[in-house]
C-alpha cells in the first residue's frame, strides 16, 4: 500500500505499529506499518513526528517529499537497507566499459517497447470511435520498431563514445511516439507536444507531476537494490540530478504514468491551477492516486502476475545482479 499526504495541516504519528494521520477536516485514518511500502508528501503544511520516521525506517517504508511541480526534494529512509558496498563498486566500473552501453542501450529499447505498447493499448479502442488517431497509432508503431533496429548498431568503448548517438534516438522515438499522443488527446487541451519543467499546458503539467513521483518512487527502488540512483549511464552526471533514476525510468513511463494520466484526461478529467498557477492540492491527490493506483495493479513478467510496483523492484535487482556479471537484464514489456 502506498500512502499519499495532500492536505494542509495533517499530522502523520505513530500509535503502536500502526501510523496515525490526523487531519484537521477528517475522521482519523490508521494504516498498518506492515501493510505499507511508502508514504509520499505533497503539501508543505504538515508535521511528522520523529516517532513516525523512526518507525518508518524501521519496516523498510520511505518517505518522499514531492513539491508542488512533482520534483522530489527529500526522503526519509534507513541507511541500513542500502548497506552494500559491492553493487556500487560494479555500477561504477562498468562506467568505463562495454557494459554501462548496454545499459543505456536497454533504457531506450525499454522506452521504445513500452511506447508501442502503450499505442498498441489505446488503439485498441479507436478503429471506430476515432479513425483519425487510430491512423496515427498505426503510422507510429513502425516508425518505433525501426529506431529499436539501429540500437544493436551502436558499438563503443563506453557509453561517453555512444550517448550522443542513443540520446538522437530516444529523441526520434519521443517526436513519433508524442505525436500519437497529440493525435489521441481531446482538442480542448491543445496539446504543444511534450514539455518538461516549465509547462503550462495541462496535459504536461500533469505528466511531469506524475513523473515525479514515479521518480520518488525509482530511487528508493534503486537505493533498496543497491544501487547508486546518482550514477547513470544514459543520462549525464550533475550535481543533483539522479542520473540513473532517469535511465531506470525510461522503461516505466509509458506504463505506469502516461496510461494513467492519459486514461483521465481522456475520460474529461482536467487539472485544476491555484491563483500561482500551480495544480491544486486536490489535483495533486488525484494524480498521485492515478499513478499508485496504477502501480498496485498486476501484469506478467516472466510468466506469473505481479504488481508494477513488484516489477520495478525485480528490474532493479536484475540491474544490479548484470552489472555484477552474475546474471542478465530482460527488457520488461507491460501488457496491451
Amino acid at each position: 500500500m502506498n500512502l499519499t499526504i495532500s492536505e494542509r495541516g495533517t499530522f502523520l504519528a505513530l500509535r503502536s505499529e500502526r501510523l496515525q494521520l490526523r487531519h484537521p477536516q477528517q475522521e482519523t485514518q490508521e494504516v498498518a506499518l506492515r501493510d505499507l511500502e511508502s508514504v509520499t508528501v505533497t503539501t508543505t503544511a504538515c508535521t511528522l513526528s520523529a516517532e513516525a520516521i523512526r518507525a518508518c525506517a524501521r519496516f523498510g517504508v520511505q518517505i518522499d517529499l514531492i513539491d508542488g511541480l512533482g520534483a522530489p526534494y527529500a526522503k526519509f529512509s534507513s541507511p541500513y537497507l542500502v548497506g552494500t558496498v559491492s553493487t556500487r563498486r560494479a555500477q561504477m566500473a562498468a562506467y568505463l566499459t562495454p557494459l554501462g552501453i548496454e545499459v543505456g542501450r536497454h533504457a531506450i529499447r525499454a522506452r521504445l517497447r513500452n511506447q508501442a505498447s502503450l499505442l498498441k493499448y489505446f488503439g485498441k479502442y479507436r478503429k471506430e470511435a476515432d479513425p483519425a488517431a487510430y491512423a496515427a497509432i498505426g503510422r507510429a508503431l513502425p516508425g518505433l520498431s525501426a529506431l529499436e533496429a539501429t540500437l544493436d548498431a551502436v558499438t563503443g568503448e563506453c557509453i561517453d563514445d555512444v550517448r550522443d548517438v542513443l540520446l538522437g534516438i530516444e529523441g526520434r522515438g519521443g517526436v513519433v511516439y508524442w505525436g500519437a499522443v497529440a493525435a489521441m488527446l481531446p482538442a480542448d487541451l491543445a496539446f504543444p507536444g511534450r514539455l518538461g519543467r516549465g509547462a503550462t499546458d495541462a496535459a504536461n503539467m500533469t505528466l511531469n507531476y506524475g513523473y515525479g513521483i514515479l521518480y520518488a518512487r525509482t530511487a528508493g527502488v534503486l537505493a533498496t537494490a543497491g544501487l547508486e540512483p546518482f550514477a547513470g549511464f544514459l543520462h549525464t552526471d550533475r550535481p543533483g540530478k539522479p542520473s540513473l533514476v532517469l535511465d531506470f525510468v525510461e522503461g516505466f513511463r509509458a506504463a505506469c504514468v502516461d496510461r494513467s494520466v492519459l486514461a483521465l484526461l481522456g475520460r474529461g478529467w482536467r487539472p485544476e491551477l491555484d491563483e500561482h498557477s500551480k495544480l491544486t492540492p486536490e489535483t495533486r491527490k488525484r494524480i498521485a492516486q492515478a499513478v499508485n493506483d496504477r502501480l498496485d495493479t498486476r501484469d506478467v513478467m516472466g510468466g506469473k502476475r505481479f504488481r508494477l510496483q513488484n516489477i520495478m523492484v525485480m528490474q532493479a535487482r536484475r540491474l544490479a545482479t548484470f552489472l555484477r556479471g552474475e546474471g542478465d537484464y530482460p527488457v520488461y514489456v507491460a501488457g496491451w
